[in-house]
């Protein structure tokens, strides 16, 4: 009970998080007076770098911290492709001691609606690897996540909480201003790896590549 107790207050926590960005991008869109009690939980939550106690790890993540365009691409298990576009957002917050990520999905097709998803992410200071919790506020589902770098453009984070089997998260060839995204799924023990879906990210207000 305890555990799962948990687990509802940080799906609480991050949905609220979530709710708390979309109140931050209608005041500054004229729509909210600057006086609403509700950006002094945003004006709090956010941090304007990382913590001094995450040291060098604070560059894993870190690296992500911006707004990023995003061309998602899903693999379903009968060949069929999807694709949407969306945004990638992300963002210090608790003092410097998180990062939290808002995944945003733009309507598409019979979707009338965007899809909100948020991640927060720590150091773990007896381990020091990285844990991640995922919420799907509109699904009522919570992942846990353990990981961390995997190289130097590489990071990657696994779970069973999904239910079927092993599920693996990773950034890949990171760059300054692009890097790759990858959704993957094991059935035997992570001894082999379907690739469920990629997204493709560039940072907004980035350069075009050279041709």
């Amino acid at each position: 009970m305890k555990k799962h107790a948990v687990w509802l207050v940080a799906a609480v926590l991050l949905s609220s998080l979530s709710a708390c960005s979309r109140v931050t991008a209608t005041e500054k869109d004229g729509n909210a007076p600057a006086t609403d009690p509700r950006l002094g939980l945003v004006t709090e939550l956010a941090a304007t770098g990382p913590h001094p106690s995450l040291g060098n790890q604070a560059e894993v993540v870190g690296r992500l911290v911006g707004t990023w365009d995003v061309e998602y691409t899903h693999f379903a298990k009968d060949g069929e492709t999807t694709h949407r576009t969306g945004e990638f957002i992300v963002g210090w917050v608790m003092d410097g001691r998180a990062i939290q990520i808002l995944w945003i999905v733009n309507p598409s097709g019979i979707r009338k609606d965007r899809e909100v998803y948020t991640n927060l992410h720590w150091l773990d200071p007896k381990s020091r690897a990285w844990r991640s919790a995922f919420v799907d506020p509109e699904h009522g589902s919570v992942a846990r996540f353990t990981g961390g770098p995997v190289g130097h453009d590489r990071f990657v984070l696994e779970t069973e909480d999904f239910g079927s089997g092993q599920s693996r998260w990773s950034a890949n060839d990171i760059r300054p201003d692009s890097f790759v995204w990858r959704d993957e799924a094991s059935s035997d023990g992570g001894k082999t790896w379907r690739l469920q879906a990629e997204y493709q990210m560039k940072r907004r207000g980035a350069a075009p590549a050279a041709q």
